[in-house]
């Protein structure tokens, strides 16, 4: 429990995986996600934090910037949000353990 406490984004592989290297038994992923779940947690969508007011300006700054732009201006764009490569774990689904109230 300390370990959700310290870092909520933990995922369970890696508490079982940390716990096998410092014990002499071996502990599976689905006897850490029983007992994360009997102690009183559970795995939540993290909340979103609202843009801040600066943002939004800037965003809707830029949004007037370009708004007289052509489809043929749009296709000298280089669109950098369409492949996204990971070297680790995927944060694509990012959940974090909370106290069951």
């Amino acid at each position: 429990m300390r370990i959700l406490k310290r870092d909520r984004r933990t995922i369970l592989p890696q508490i079982a995986t940390d716990f096998n290297d410092g014990a002499s038994a071996s502990v599976r992923v689905r006897t850490v996600q029983r007992t994360v779940i009997n102690m009183g947690s559970q795995s939540r969508r993290p909340t979103r934090v609202p843009l801040t007011a600066r943002y939004n300006v800037l965003r809707l700054s830029w949004a007037r910037q370009h708004y007289h732009w052509t489809v043929d201006d749009w296709k000298h764009v280089a669109w950098s949000d369409e492949s996204r490569f990971q070297l680790y774990r995927t944060d694509a689904h990012v959940r974090v353990w909370r106290q069951h109230q």
